[in-house]
């Protein structure tokens, strides 16, 4: 079938080029018109493994004019985000792409869909309202403006970059709160093979285990992700000292902005991340639908 004469849904397993440039022209069309910061990574799109289908894309006359997207790493749990073209909502194109998704993910026995949606988003919120998915949790993404540095150092308190040998240890202070242990280790797995982009990072304090965090190198900013301190060293300063430690960090390896998120009702570590100078720049609503596997 050629470019122009495309119609309707495709889905895909793995994304060419030209597909990816017109998802990314499609993200923008949408950012501007709504004035959203859509959350989808092209990293994660040029790197599909060709292994299951997480792409919908639909198509009116040639142009992209909807797209669904799922999460690569998840088995049991699958994070969504998507959009339509502001000339062709109100046409049924973003629950064709849906209900496809959908099935295609009860067929592959997984068992939430979650579903990402930015909160000044009236539309998004008002599709998911169709769903049956109920609202789960809200984060900030925050940026660093001003950086405020304590400079506290603790004696006994090292932090090194993760190697292979850390994975058992980096999953088990990240499957604390989820429990998904499968899950979590296979992403870690598939990210510390990833040296170039993503940075992992423990934390001890004289010789014990204190934490985990990660730097994602991405295209316009460079990210803070899996921010863990066990469970008994909270509170303490710890986290603060690791954070400090890793934006000195993140600065020598690029002049990229430092952004992160966190778990609005978190007031913790809100006010941590207020502190050391970062800014709220937008919040995004998570919503989760409970599937009936089929498998």
């Amino acid at each position: 079938m050629s470019e122009d004469t495309r119609n309707g849904l495709v889905a895909k397993q793995t994304l060419t080029p030209d597909e990816i440039v017109e998802i990314s022209r499609l993200i923008d069309i949408c950012n501007a018109h709504d004035r959203l910061r859509m959350r989808i990574g092209m990293e994660m799109l040029r790197e599909r493994r060709g292994d299951e289908t997480n792409d919908f894309l639909y198509y009116a006359d040639g142009q992209l004019v909807g797209y669904l997207e799922a999460d690569s790493y998840g088995r049991k749990d699958k994070e969504l985000a998507g959009m339509v073209h502001p000339d062709y909502r109100r046409q049924g194109i973003f629950t064709t792409l849906f209900t496809t998704a959908k099935e295609e993910f009860e067929r592959r026995g997984v068992q939430k869909l979650i579903f990402i949606c930015e909160h000044i988003s009236e539309s998004g919120r008002a599709f998911l309202a169709t769903t049956g998915a109920d609202y789960a949790y809200a984060e900030h993404e925050m940026w660093l403006g001003t950086f405020h540095e304590r400079g506290r150092r603790s004696e006994g308190l090292l932090m090194r970059r993760a190697d292979a040998g850390d994975i058992n240890t980096i999953v088990s202070l990240l499957a604390t709160d989820s429990g998904n242990v499968e899950d979590v280790k296979a992403w870690v797995t598939e990210l510390m093979g990833k040296p170039g982009q993503y940075w992992l990072f423990l934390a001890t304090l004289n010789d014990q285990t204190l934490g985990t965090v990660r730097l994602d190198f991405m295209e316009e900013v460079t990210g803070i992700y899996a921010f863990e301190v066990r469970l008994g060293y909270r509170g303490l300063g710890y986290g603060r000292e690791m954070l400090e430690q890793l934006i000195h960090i993140a600065r020598a390896a690029s002049k990229k902005p430092i952004m992160l998120d966190v778990e609005t009702g978190n007031t913790n570590a809100v006010g941590l991340y207020l502190s050391c100078g970062f800014e709220v720049k937008t919040t995004y609503d998570y919503y989760e639908l409970n599937l009936e596997s089929v498998v």
